[in-house]
């Protein structure tokens, strides 16, 4: 029996080897497809492309790109050292401004990333089948195949920083090999800045157990390099270093957000996190005799991987991303290709493990298909919003304000004026005052903003300040919606007629009609109005949730049913067909968690015919979507709602309006009536696609 055991030992294995890598050549294959599709892109794919490209512009101009004095424009910020924009700058002088030369270099970044880290492993182990799983595993993580195409600082920043590693794992004794290492991690480190611990943490424990003279040596070397080139640099631009990549740097810890990633990383990469702490207990209980005597590899592996999950924990800071992980994947790869390597004397267990992940490989596949490639797709599908998005920032005059896309300013050769997510956290941390661009606002100054949103996160709220938006909201009127971004133009003060009209005072309040129209409006659309489903209506309201009120439309019993957290129905006599009822539905009223209810506390629960008179305050604006934990813009769901026969709120509509079902059936949508005629709007034209427009009053004919 032991005999045939040992027997089948290598066809187990060989089939684990063939099943992993049934599973890694599509997951190449994707990661090809994407990167080389955002790579030819011609348009900004992140928020933080633009910044860099800007500092590019500046550079090759000769300007300090470390500015400490905001008191005037431009109020942006250079939150990384300079090795990035120093490698991509003469791209720009030569070819002028865009994204392509940037985003080249990060996916050869990635490459090369992914080639020393299999060094490493087989520097340490020579085993060939460990250290090619190791760099393919690298690139079947959703977080790199995302990461590796963008024009962003990080993956030049693991490029350096492997290559150092491996440096020094190659050149352990050989004083002017560690120096090269050295510097490797010095660049990393003045590429990004959080590239200080991990790198040299793993080095410096490697080489103390090596010769601890030289140890000591190495950091000597590098901490002198780092702290000498930060002296000159902050020298040079008289403070502004210091305050734009530390001061400017530290936003507001969110321990939400750390709890959201702590849970996509455990369900997206669970085996692999199994490998990783595979290691750390192989470490920790003081297993050397039980690796092969050959290899002492994870005494580089081991603290990088600890230093790297401590940088991870980084990404509660407001404003991060998956780059904030790409050092944390990094080691954890090498932790698996560590344990892969550890298995080659224990067979079965390396088909056990090799199958392992298979079946990760297989899930980082669908996670890429379903989070990433769906979401470029659907931005390729923007490439007519985006046309036209450029035509309008090529036909007016600087400064122009943006955030998500920014990058059509600097693709115009023209520079940024403001990069608002940075200045809101400085406004936040009470570093900057932004009185002087409040009144630029006011004044009128900028031709055309751009505020993005997703429609599933409220982004606008990290990268705008309250005062900003308000100050954008009295000042400017929504002109149209492109790619997912509200484009503002100054207000025509003058009226000419398209804008809601007809305020009228009523107590405390001001309430809002369109002229000749049956029913007042029911809350503010200072943000635009969203076409739902058939004959429904989102009012996009301007300002946090449970801030913007909501009104009656007119006279009439209200209702609000038990399982209704976020909603209210008023049944009303009907303006329009004399002699009939109607109900007008408010939806929406709740937190985007759902947890909390906006409605007032005058209307509980189970309310049945309380009588409400037009104008009322029911409650506020939220961002309850109708799902848990997605939430949608600051916004009312609104509908007009046929009675049954006996009266009565339609039962259907529970689950087409209050439960936020996107597709209602045939049956649900006979219910539901064009609420046009009743608030006197126009220019909503209803159909199953939901697109964004400004809110305009029906012409009335004098």
């Amino acid at each position: 029996m032991k005999r045939l055991h040992s027997n089948l030992e290598p066809y187990f294995e060989d089939g684990a080897k063939i099943m992993l890598f049934v599973f890694m050549v599509p997951a190449a294959v994707i990661f090809l497809s994407y990167t080389l599709t955002v790579v030819a892109h011609r348009y900004p794919l992140d928020y933080g492309e633009a910044p860099l490209l800007d500092q590019a512009m500046r550079l090759v101009e000769g300007e300090n790109i470390y500015r400490q004095d905001f008191t005037s424009a431009p109020y942006t910020i250079s939150n990384y050292p300079p090795l990035y924009v120093l490698a991509i700058s003469p791209f720009v002088k030569l070819f002028g401004p865009s994204f392509l030369a940037g985003r080249v270099i990060s996916l050869l970044c990635s490459l090369t990333s992914a080639i020393f880290l299999a060094l490493i492993i087989y520097t340490s182990t020579k085993d060939r089948l460990a250290s090619i799983l190791t760099a393919m595993i690298f690139f079947t993580i959703p977080y790199v195949v995302y990461w590796s195409p963008l024009m962003r600082v990080d993956m030049l920043a693991l490029a350096f920083s492997t290559a150092g590693l491996y440096g020094v794992s190659r050149w352990a004794d050989n004083r002017r090999g560690l120096i090269i290492a050295g510097v490797l991690l010095v660049a990393a480190i003045y590429t990004r800045q959080s590239y200080a611990l991990a790198a040299p943490l793993g080095a410096f424990v490697w080489l103390l157990t090596q010769n601890r003279r030289r140890a000591i040596e190495f950091v000597a070397f590098v901490g002198g390099l780092t702290l000498g080139l930060f002296l000159i640099l902050n020298t040079l631009t008289q403070g502004g270093f210091y305050f734009n990549i530390v001061t400017a740097n530290v936003n507001e810890f969110d321990f939400e957000r750390l709890g959201y990633w702590f849970r996509r990383i455990r369900d997206t990469a669970p085996i692999l996190l199994i490998f990783g702490l595979a290691l750390l207990v192989l470490t920790f209980r003081g297993v050397r005799s039980a690796l092969p005597s050959r290899w002492r590899g994870w005494q580089l592996i081991t603290p990088y991987l600890v230093g790297a999950g401590l940088s991870a924990l980084t990404i509660g800071k407001i404003g991060s991303n998956a780059n904030y992980l790409l050092e944390f994947f990094a080691a954890i790869s090498l932790a698996a290709g560590t344990v892969i390597a550890w298995s080659r004397d224990h067979r079965w267990l390396r088909a056990a493990l090799l199958v392992l992940l298979a079946l990760q490989t297989g899930h980082f596949m669908q996670t890429t298909l379903n989070e990433y490639v769906e979401v470029l797709n659907d931005r390729l599908q923007l490439g007519r919003d985006l046309n036209k998005l450029e035509r309008i920032v090529k036909a007016v005059d600087d400064p122009m304000l943006g955030d998500e896309y920014m990058g059509m300013i600097t693709l115009q050769d023209r520079p940024l004026f403001i990069q608002p997510f940075e200045v809101t956290q400085l406004v936040n941390a009470g570093l900057w005052d932004q009185a002087a661009l409040i009144r630029s606002i006011h004044a009128q100054e900028f031709p055309v903003i751009l505020i993005h949103h997703f429609v599933d996160w409220p982004v606008y709220k990290e990268r705008w300040t309250p005062e900003m938006l308000s100050a954008i909201m009295q000042n400017y009127t929504p002109t149209d919606f492109l790619a997912n971004t509200i484009v503002y133009q100054p207000s025509d003060h003058g009226g000419n007629g398209t804008q809601p009209s007809g305020l009228v005072q009523s107590g405390d309040r001001l309430q809002t009609y369109c002229p000749d129209a049956p029913w007042q409006l029911p809350t503010s659309s200072a943000l635009g109005m969203m076409r739902l489903d058939t004959f429904e209506l989102g009012f996009m309201g301007e300002g946090y949730e449970n801030s913007v009120p909501v009104y009656a439309v007119a006279d009439g019993l209200l209702l609000r049913r038990p399982n209704w957290n976020d909603a209210v129905a008023i049944q009303h006599d009907d303006p329009v067909r004399q002699g009939e009822k109607v109900w007008s539905f408010y939806g929406g009223m709740a937190s985007g968690s759902g947890d909390s209810s906006f409605v007032v506390s005058e209307f509980p629960a189970d309310s049945l015919d309380v009588p409400v008179k037009a104008g009322q305050l029911l409650g506020y604006q939220g961002m309850w979507s109708g799902e848990q934990d997605t939430p949608i813009w600051v916004h009312l769901h609104f509908a007009v709602v046929q009675t049954q026969e006996d009266g009565s709120f339609p039962a259907v509509t529970d689950g087409l309006i209050s439960e936020g079902e996107s597709e209602p059936n045939e049956s649900e949508r006979k219910y539901v009536i064009d609420p046009i005629q009743y608030l006197g709007i126009s220019g909503i034209h209803f159909s199953k696609i939901t697109t964004w427009s400004p809110l305009r009053c029906q012409e009335t004919t004098q």
